[in-house]
């Protein structure tokens, strides 16, 4: 398979998980009493709408992560309180806006963040 076959498929699994791009199909597997599996077919929106509500929680433990740095110590880099970035990690809130696309670019890119916070 050719290197650029391979980043247009995981730029598509990237999608999909982001939420970005709602899945063609989406399944449901559900184990029988009788040990045979069911599937059932689920609306690929409602599939795409759930997997973007936890995009949040995602991003702001994979940012935190990507950064090696303290939940008290993101939470003062980001300019945000410490109870709300523990929301954000625990699904209780969802980060949006400017917040959302702060933590996307710490995500991406943890080195530019590190730069613009000493700058």
């Amino acid at each position: 398979m050719k290197t650029s076959e391979l980043n247009t498929i995981h730029a598509e699994i990237a999608a999909l998980r982001s939420g970005k791009t709602a899945p063609s199909r989406a399944w449901k597997l559900e184990k029988q009493p009788d040990g045979s599996v069911r599937r059932i077919a689920l609306n690929p929106e409602a599939v795409r709408k759930a997997n973007s509500e936890k995009e949040g929680i995602r991003l702001a433990q994979d940012a935190r992560a990507a950064l090696k740095v303290t939940q008290k110590d993101f939470a003062a880099l980001l300019g945000i309180s410490l109870r709300t970035l523990h929301q954000w990690e625990q699904g209780r809130r969802k980060p949006t806006g400017a917040a959302l696309t702060l933590l996307r670019i710490a995500s991406a890119n943890p080195r530019a963040v590190m730069q613009a916070a000493h700058a």
